[in-house]
């Protein structure tokens, strides 16, 4: 798996194609959102790891059994994330052993608050700033579908933050009004590839989040 996810050098170059190869076990599972750990840094688009951690919510992942829960964490600017399955009695299983992303809680917060239908049919248990919990029953991953191919923009993924004023070259006496700006490039997104004529068309994540 390892020479398949060599095109990924940050989280935001995750595409559909890659989580359908990985799915489909546990090791090559592990290995997709072990590779996303390895990339991570902030304002890289590391609210996508939230993507592959959905599908195994749903009738795309048959080799785990029960609830799943996912427990997201602040841990001195990154976040650590634990996936554990509950058998029910008390009894929890870990699924992977915990992965650590080098970005803030918050680049995840933000996107489950945006685009909350691109994680279903994982929901949120419990939050607080500093932790984030996630879940989703096993009547639910036995009947949840995979979601059709669409695109998370990339204004829901990273943060945004404001630089402190700049003097201006010509007057020591004046600056010049802060702007907020996101520190990464961001390509252009890509047209979604057509559907089939079977399928339901595709949605425009962008609209009705922003007034």
């Amino acid at each position: 798996m390892t020479g398949e996810l060599a095109h990924i050098t940050r989280c935001m170059d995750l595409s559909e194609a890659d989580i359908v190869r990985a799915i489909v076990d546990r090791e090559h599972t592990r290995a997709l959102l072990s590779h996303l750990a390895a990339c991570s840094a902030p304002n890289t688009g590391v609210a996508k790891a939230l993507l592959v951690l959905a599908r195994m919510a749903t009738t795309a992942c048959d080799w785990i059994d029960g609830d799943l829960a996912i427990d997201m964490a602040a841990v001195d600017g990154a976040t650590r994330v634990n996936v554990a399955t509950d058998l029910g009695g008390g009894l929890r299983e870990r699924v992977f052993a915990p992965l650590v992303y080098r970005a803030p809680l918050e680049e995840f917060a933000r996107a489950i608050e945006r685009v909350a239908h691109m994680v279903a049919p994982l929901r949120i248990r419990a939050k607080t700033p500093q932790r984030i919990t996630l879940g989703a029953s096993a009547v639910a991953r036995r009947t949840s579908m995979p979601p059709p191919p669409i695109e998370i923009a990339p204004e829901s993924l990273f943060l945004r933050v404001e630089l402190p004023a700049v003097p201006d070259a010509g007057d020591d006496d004046t600056s010049l009004d802060s702007l907020p700006v996101v520190l990464a490039a961001v390509p252009a997104s890509k047209p979604a590839t057509p559907l089939g004529v079977s399928e339901p068309p595709v949605r425009d994540v962008d609209s009705g989040w922003d007034d």
